[in-house]
Protein backbone atom coordinates (compact mmCIF):
# COMPACT_ATOMS: atom_id res chain seq x y z
CA UNK A 1 0.00 0.00 0.00
CA UNK A 2 1.83 3.36 -0.88
CA UNK A 3 1.52 6.33 1.59
CA UNK A 4 -0.83 8.27 0.51
CA UNK A 5 -3.49 5.40 0.42
CA UNK A 6 -2.47 4.33 3.88
CA UNK A 7 -2.69 7.77 5.37
CA UNK A 8 -6.36 8.08 3.79
CA UNK A 9 -7.39 4.68 5.61
CA UNK A 10 -5.98 5.76 8.46
CA UNK A 11 -7.51 9.11 8.50
CA UNK A 12 -11.18 7.45 8.18
CA UNK A 13 -10.37 5.06 10.72
CA UNK A 14 -9.36 7.98 13.38
CA UNK A 15 -12.53 9.54 12.30
CA UNK A 16 -15.04 6.60 12.68
CA UNK A 17 -13.14 5.80 16.29
CA UNK A 18 -13.77 9.80 17.08
CA UNK A 19 -17.44 9.27 16.12
CA UNK A 20 -17.99 6.46 17.91
CA UNK A 21 -15.85 7.79 21.31
CA UNK A 22 -18.59 10.08 21.82
CA UNK A 23 -21.08 8.64 20.41
CA UNK A 24 -21.49 5.17 22.36
CA UNK A 25 -21.78 8.09 25.28
CA UNK A 26 -24.57 10.00 23.85
CA UNK A 27 -28.34 8.49 24.53
CA UNK A 28 -29.53 8.59 20.80
CA UNK A 29 -26.37 7.68 19.05
CA UNK A 30 -25.14 4.65 20.58
CA UNK A 31 -25.65 1.25 20.42
CA UNK A 32 -25.31 -0.41 16.87
CA UNK A 33 -22.42 -1.18 15.28
CA UNK A 34 -23.50 0.40 11.91
CA UNK A 35 -23.13 3.99 11.59
CA UNK A 36 -24.90 4.93 9.09
CA UNK A 37 -27.99 3.28 10.80
CA UNK A 38 -26.95 5.06 14.16
CA UNK A 39 -27.32 8.42 11.81
CA UNK A 40 -30.38 7.28 10.63
CA UNK A 41 -31.81 6.90 13.55
CA UNK A 42 -30.61 10.54 14.74
CA UNK A 43 -32.18 12.22 12.33
CA UNK A 44 -35.50 10.13 12.90
CA UNK A 45 -35.32 10.87 16.16
CA UNK A 46 -35.04 14.61 15.68
CA UNK A 47 -37.92 14.58 12.95
CA UNK A 48 -39.95 12.82 15.62
CA UNK A 49 -39.36 14.98 18.32
CA UNK A 50 -40.20 18.52 16.61
CA UNK A 51 -43.77 16.47 15.32
CA UNK A 52 -43.78 16.32 18.89
CA UNK A 53 -43.91 12.67 18.93
CA UNK A 54 -41.90 12.31 22.15
CA UNK A 55 -39.28 9.53 20.94
CA UNK A 56 -36.52 7.57 22.62
CA UNK A 57 -34.13 5.39 21.31
CA UNK A 58 -34.45 2.15 22.77
CA UNK A 59 -31.54 0.68 24.92
CA UNK A 60 -31.36 -2.93 23.88
CA UNK A 61 -30.17 -2.23 20.03
CA UNK A 62 -29.92 -6.40 19.76
CA UNK A 63 -33.95 -5.62 18.79
CA UNK A 64 -34.01 -6.60 14.89
CA UNK A 65 -37.32 -4.71 14.46
CA UNK A 66 -37.29 -1.45 15.91
CA UNK A 67 -35.57 0.83 17.07
CA UNK A 68 -37.32 3.84 18.62
CA UNK A 69 -40.20 4.17 20.59
CA UNK A 70 -42.99 7.20 20.92
CA UNK A 71 -45.46 8.27 23.30
CA UNK A 72 -47.66 9.77 20.67
CA UNK A 73 -48.63 7.97 17.45
CA UNK A 74 -46.95 4.66 16.58
CA UNK A 75 -45.16 3.09 19.12
CA UNK A 76 -42.71 1.03 17.91
CA UNK A 77 -40.81 2.84 14.75
CA UNK A 78 -38.17 1.13 12.86
CA UNK A 79 -35.61 3.15 10.90
CA UNK A 80 -33.94 2.53 7.96
CA UNK A 81 -31.20 4.43 6.04
CA UNK A 82 -29.87 4.59 2.68
CA UNK A 83 -26.90 7.03 1.15
CA UNK A 84 -25.53 7.65 -2.09
CA UNK A 85 -22.89 5.21 -1.50
CA UNK A 86 -24.58 2.34 -1.96
CA UNK A 87 -24.88 1.42 -5.82
CA UNK A 88 -27.52 -1.59 -5.16
CA UNK A 89 -30.19 0.34 -4.20
CA UNK A 90 -30.93 -2.20 -1.63
CA UNK A 91 -30.09 -1.89 2.05
CA UNK A 92 -31.17 -3.97 5.20
CA UNK A 93 -33.97 -6.46 5.88
CA UNK A 94 -37.22 -4.45 6.86
CA UNK A 95 -38.60 -7.23 10.04
CA UNK A 96 -41.91 -7.50 10.82
CA UNK A 97 -42.36 -5.99 14.61
CA UNK A 98 -43.07 -2.64 14.30
CA UNK A 99 -45.96 -0.20 14.04
CA UNK A 100 -44.10 2.54 11.60
CA UNK A 101 -41.42 2.47 9.23
CA UNK A 102 -39.62 5.65 8.35
CA UNK A 103 -37.04 5.32 5.51
CA UNK A 104 -34.16 8.16 4.74
CA UNK A 105 -32.17 8.53 1.87
CA UNK A 106 -29.41 10.58 2.11
CA UNK A 107 -27.59 12.45 -0.75
CA UNK A 108 -23.37 12.77 -1.81
CA UNK A 109 -23.76 16.09 -0.31
CA UNK A 110 -25.02 14.84 3.05
CA UNK A 111 -28.83 16.19 2.65
CA UNK A 112 -31.57 13.97 3.10
CA UNK A 113 -33.14 13.51 -0.15
CA UNK A 114 -36.38 12.16 0.95
CA UNK A 115 -37.72 10.77 4.38
CA UNK A 116 -40.28 8.51 4.38
CA UNK A 117 -43.18 7.60 6.47
CA UNK A 118 -45.51 4.38 6.83
CA UNK A 119 -47.44 2.63 9.32
CA UNK A 120 -47.36 -1.15 9.15
CA UNK A 121 -51.25 -1.88 8.01
CA UNK A 122 -50.59 0.25 5.01
CA UNK A 123 -47.04 -1.12 4.15
CA UNK A 124 -48.39 -4.45 4.52
CA UNK A 125 -51.66 -4.00 2.32
CA UNK A 126 -50.15 -2.32 -0.60
CA UNK A 127 -46.99 -5.33 -0.49
CA UNK A 128 -49.75 -7.72 -0.64
CA UNK A 129 -51.38 -6.03 -3.19
CA UNK A 130 -48.03 -5.58 -5.48
CA UNK A 131 -47.44 -9.37 -4.23
CA UNK A 132 -44.47 -8.54 -2.35
CA UNK A 133 -42.33 -9.77 0.72
CA UNK A 134 -43.83 -8.41 3.81
CA UNK A 135 -39.98 -8.51 4.87
CA UNK A 136 -38.21 -7.11 2.20
CA UNK A 137 -35.03 -5.00 1.98
CA UNK A 138 -35.00 -1.73 2.11
CA UNK A 139 -34.68 0.41 -1.03
CA UNK A 140 -34.89 3.87 -2.90
CA UNK A 141 -37.40 2.24 -4.75
CA UNK A 142 -39.63 2.80 -1.89
CA UNK A 143 -39.26 6.20 -1.81
CA UNK A 144 -39.91 6.91 -5.34
CA UNK A 145 -43.32 8.02 -7.33
CA UNK A 146 -44.56 4.82 -7.06
CA UNK A 147 -42.94 3.28 -4.01
CA UNK A 148 -44.96 1.84 -1.14
CA UNK A 149 -44.27 5.22 1.13
CA UNK A 150 -45.95 7.36 -1.50
CA UNK A 151 -48.59 5.27 -2.27
CA UNK A 152 -50.02 4.46 1.09
CA UNK A 153 -47.47 6.82 3.18
CA UNK A 154 -45.97 10.08 3.35
CA UNK A 155 -42.61 11.66 1.36
CA UNK A 156 -41.22 14.71 2.36
CA UNK A 157 -38.76 15.70 -0.53
CA UNK A 158 -35.64 17.79 0.31
CA UNK A 159 -37.47 21.06 0.19
CA UNK A 160 -40.39 19.71 2.35
CA UNK A 161 -37.59 18.69 5.19
CA UNK A 162 -35.80 22.50 5.36
CA UNK A 163 -38.24 23.73 7.82
CA UNK A 164 -36.69 20.86 9.98
CA UNK A 165 -33.20 21.40 9.60
CA UNK A 166 -32.44 17.34 10.32
CA UNK A 167 -28.72 17.19 9.16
Amino acid sequence: MNDKRKQLCLNYLKAQKAFLDIANDDEVLRGKDNIIGRIGEAIAHFFLEQIGRYPKVIKKQSNPSYDITCKNGAKRVSVKMITSENKTGNTSKIHSKWDELIGIELGEDFKILKLGIINKENFDKEQTKRNKSLTPSFSRAKLKENGVFNITGRVYDKKDLEKYNLI
